[in-house]
């Protein structure tokens, strides 16, 4: 059950447009919860549990900790929370996946074959259609390019050469180059495992990809780089304990670059720059030591995929969309060795165990169904503004904050006053709330100073 359990997470989340939405991330979060849960009592009513690897649950809650501080002390906590909780996901599977045998992790790694499939597929019908860079179920060719090179070491184990030979294809539609660096510099790190043929196969891959960066030097999209990764320095520098919370590089760019709308980006295109920016600088030592402790005596098959995306993570986000970054961490948790180990439940303790873990998972999905349902009320009063239904639409935006505040939902709350001419005291009270949950936004201060110059303040 558990390996089905953490494989169709991971497929799902690939499947699902990489997680993007926070739809699709509810809806992964609220099966993982519901079905961890089903799992831990039905485990813990036998009256044997499995126990993770010591280190690695130790590692894993100490990173989702450190993330959840940063979280809730956001200048942004509208957009850091439900980032946080996309990562925790990721997090948990590490552990989770330490308890597996190798009948469970082969199964997980089916599941993810049969992802891997679905994905090439579709990106072979998206091109026969027309789509010179299929980008399957992603919303970019870099995002896709990323899962591949996970996706390449699980296909090659298991000796599914037709898949590889697919996955190689779409990657070559992506023309990713930071991706086809990181393949190449993974083939040349794991020389000795790979062989000859690969190793110069690798080398010149590599060859041709630096060129190829070589003459992007002076393009835009290189230029751009360079200030998103200036961007996020100062970011982490603004905040170096604890960041400013997941998910907030986008909102705080315009704070932190230089003016122009061309700047604007909802990465860093740099993992490790982004992560410090995001969660600190503890958060990415943690990160960085733990990593090298698993991938580090693990067999080159099963690291060489982490490796290669984390390379290809230093000129690229690939690891912040959340399907990616939740098949970047089933990866590394399955290059550790299983933990082996199980606790004995005591008989008297066995209706206290699942009560705890039914209340505790009760309770994250009431958290993540009413940031759903407010996401879907926003969603669903922008389309009762833009129909001139203002009644609808403000009833809405009060339930939609009562169940989650938003920046929007204030904003949209101060607009629809605004226009029907109310009073512009009430418009100013809500944009006020708008600037608190996002200080970034300069057309909010804007719009607030309007309202207070017409409201005689």
């Amino acid at each position: 059950m558990l390996a089905g359990l953490v494989g169709s997470v991971v497929a799902s989340g690939l499947l699902l447009r990489g997680a993007w939405d926070l739809w699709a991330q509810s809806l992964v979060l609220l099966g993982l919860l519901a079905a961890s849960a089903a799992w831990l009592c039905a485990r813990a009513a036998s009256g044997w549990l499995p126990r993770p690897d010591s280190r690695m649950l130790a590692w894993a809650a100490a990173l989702a900790a450190l993330s959840a501080l940063s979280a809730w002390a956001s200048p942004v906590p509208a957009y850091s929370r439900p980032a946080w909780a996309a990562a925790a996901a990721g997090l948990a599977l590490m552990p989770l996946i330490s308890v597996l045998d190798a009948e469970g992790r082969a199964r997980v790694e089916r599941f993810l074959r049969g992802a891997g499939w679905a994905l090439v597929l579709l990106a072979v019908y998206q091109r026969l259609q027309g789509d010179t860079r299929p980008a399957a179920t992603f919303l970019n060719q870099n995002a896709f390019a990323g899962a591949i090179l996970l996706l390449l070491p699980v296909a090659a184990r298991a000796g599914d050469w037709a898949l590889a030979a697919g996955l190689l294809l779409c990657l070559w539609w992506a023309r990713s180059v930071g991706a086809w660096l990181g393949l190449s510099l993974a083939l040349i790190l794991h020389r000795r495992a790979v062989g000859a043929v690969a190793f110069w196969l690798g080398a010149s891959a590599g060859f041709i990809g630096l060129v190829a960066a070589y003459a992007k030097l002076q393009s835009p999209e290189t230029l751009h780089r360079a200030e998103w990764w200036k961007a996020a320095w100062r970011m982490a520098s603004s905040a170096p304990w604890l960041g400013l919370g997941p998910g907030s590089y986008a909102y705080a760019l315009p704070a932190h670059a230089p003016a122009g709308p061309e700047l604007s980006s909802l990465f860093a295109h740099q993992h490790f720059l982004e992560t410090a920016a995001e969660r600190g600088w503890p958060y990415l030592l943690l990160w960085i030591i733990g990593l090298a402790l698993i991938l580090k005596p693990a067999p080159a098959g099963r690291r060489f995929g982490p490796v290669a995306a984390l390379i290809h993570g230093l000129v690229d986000y690939a690891l912040s969309v959340p399907g990616v970054f939740w098949l970047f961490c089933a990866s590394t948790a399955l290059a550790a060795p299983d933990s082996g180990r199980s606790v004995n439940v005591p008989l008297r303790w066995r209706p206290v165990a699942c009560a705890v873990v039914l209340a505790a998972a009760a309770g994250s999905g009431v958290c993540v169904w009413r940031g759903w349902s407010a996401d879907r009320l926003r969603a669903r009063s922008a389309a009762a503004i833009r129909e001139g239904r203002l009644d609808d639409a403000a009833a809405m935006l009060e339930a939609s904050e009562g169940l989650s505040p938003h920046p929007e939902a204030a904003r949209f709350r101060a607009e629809i006053i605004l226009a029907r001419g109310g009073p512009a005291a009430d418009a100013a009270r809500h944009l006020s709330r708008a600037i608190a949950l996002d200080p970034y936004r300069a057309s909010n201060r804007a719009l607030l100073d309007a309202a207070l110059e017409k409201s005689g303040r």
